[in-house]
């Protein structure tokens, strides 16, 4: 019987932290970019808010115990040395499911937009790891779309440059015949 004033709750077994492991492994092999952040000061809204936003990036979000995060990096194959250091209070893994900046991304645009509840711990990129001031170096980095976009912009830019070329040599010409035709109007009349 519970105390009164107590709800009694159910331990969480070891399938549940067995599971928990086996997520948070199957998210590191999938994806590239991870930032361990503490969300101590953040309420439910903005824990939600946060998610959402980071969804909408395509970056997957999980909040863990320690521990499984360490054992869940450790099977992944990332070194865990350093990553022992940030693992302390409640964490919160953001891992980048197309584009390796999204989560630091997310985090340093959640951080300027909320103050600073949100902290980055440090993170891990290609199975390296990232201090707090590489995280937010990483977050200044231009993204996966914008990297594309500006690789076609240079692509593009020698063709569109000889089509304008062409397009000058063409008006030049009807210009010179408009002006030849004008000169020979103005001999006969």
């Amino acid at each position: 019987m519970a105390k009164l004033g107590k709800i009694p709750t159910k331990r969480r077994g070891r399938t549940y932290k067995v599971t928990t492991v086996q997520e948070l492994e199957q998210l590191f092999a999938e994806g590239d970019g991870i930032v361990l952040m503490n969300n101590k000061g953040l309420t439910v809204a903005e824990a939600t808010e946060l998610r959402s936003k980071m969804r909408e990036n395509k970056v997957a979000v999980k909040i863990a115990k320690n521990t499984l995060i360490r054992i869940a990096l450790k099977n992944a194959g990332y070194p865990t040395d350093d990553v022992d250091k940030i693992l302390v209070g409640p964490t919160m893994v953001a891992v980048g499911m197309q584009d390796p900046v999204s989560p630091a991304k997310g985090a340093a645009e959640f951080i300027k937009n909320h103050g600073e509840r949100l902290e980055i711990k440090g993170g891990l990129l290609e199975k390296k790891f990232l201090d707090v001031a590489k995280v937010q170096e990483l977050a200044t980095l231009p993204g996966r779309e914008e990297l594309i976009s500006r690789m076609l912009g240079s692509m593009l830019a020698p063709a569109q440059n000889m089509a304008y070329a062409l397009n000058a040599c063409v008006s030049q010409f009807a210009w010179a015949l408009s002006a030849h035709k004008a000169k020979l109007e103005e001999q006969e009349g």
